[in-house]
């Protein structure tokens, strides 16, 4: 069985940054950078499960650069967390607003 593959357009990228379990961890993110992996796991895995989740980290800092690995100071020395691309960081603010936006046009209607 060949896979079909799915064309891309102009906003393939957006899409794909903005799947659920890829926008949670961005929006976590947001609010305090950098966390470890760990603690990323314990706020999500009531929403995703572990494997969705390391699915998720691995296409945010591999695939789209959106996360950076970095290395965090903890108890019993140093683990690996991540961190958001600071070009990323705007993005995330514009498309919340952009969603507010959105919401309040639909609320006319």
């Amino acid at each position: 069985m060949v896979k079909k593959e799915k064309a891309k357009d102009e906003i393939w990228a957006l899409r794909k940054a903005l799947s659920r379990p890829n926008y949670a961890v961005m929006e976590l993110l947001t609010q305090k950078s950098p966390r470890t992996t760990r603690e990323l796991y314990a706020i999500l895995e009531k929403k995703f499960t572990r494997k969705t989740l390391i699915i998720t980290l691995r296409e945010l800092s591999l695939g789209l650069n959106i996360i950076q690995p970095t290395h965090i100071r903890t108890d019993k020395g140093y683990g690996l967390g991540y961190r958001l691309n600071p070009k990323v960081k705007d993005i995330v603010k514009g498309v919340q607003k952009f969603s507010k936006i959105l919401e309040n046009v639909r609320g006319i209607d």
